[in-house]
């Protein structure tokens, strides 16, 4: 009985780790105008974590830049994230959207200097 245990589990977890891989996993990250303290970064992370299909975030108070992976499901977009930095009372810019894996990121040093003002 417990070899069949340690069986199932083993191929269950095998068939679950397989069919998460098959779930594209996508990314966010933009400058935020002015975060100013390691605190306010939680803040902001602890708000954004909390909308559906928003799997981790980070906001760098140091480069003022902001990075999240969401699900495939999760269509969200540039105005979406305006709208709710908006209400945190923040601006952003330079919003870069793709897939994980198959698109490019940008590095958070050369975000920090974007001045872009247009979403993409």
């Amino acid at each position: 009985m417990k070899t069949f245990l340690i069986l199932f589990l083993f191929f269950f977890g095998i068939l679950n780790s397989t069919w998460a891989q098959d779930r594209p996993v996508y990314f966010v990250q933009f400058k935020v105008k002015t975060v100013s303290t390691a605190e306010q970064a939680k803040q902001i992370d602890k708000k954004i974590l909390s909308k559906k299909g928003i799997i981790s975030t980070h906001t760098d108070h140091v480069t003022s830049t902001f990075f999240c992976t969401l699900e495939a499901e999760a269509a969200y977009i540039f105005e979406d994230f305006e709208g709710w930095f908006s209400k945190l009372g923040l601006e952003i810019n330079c919003f870069n959207k793709g897939q994980q894996g198959s698109s490019d990121m940008i590095s958070p040093h050369t975000l920090k200097n974007c001045e872009e003002n247009n979403a993409k």
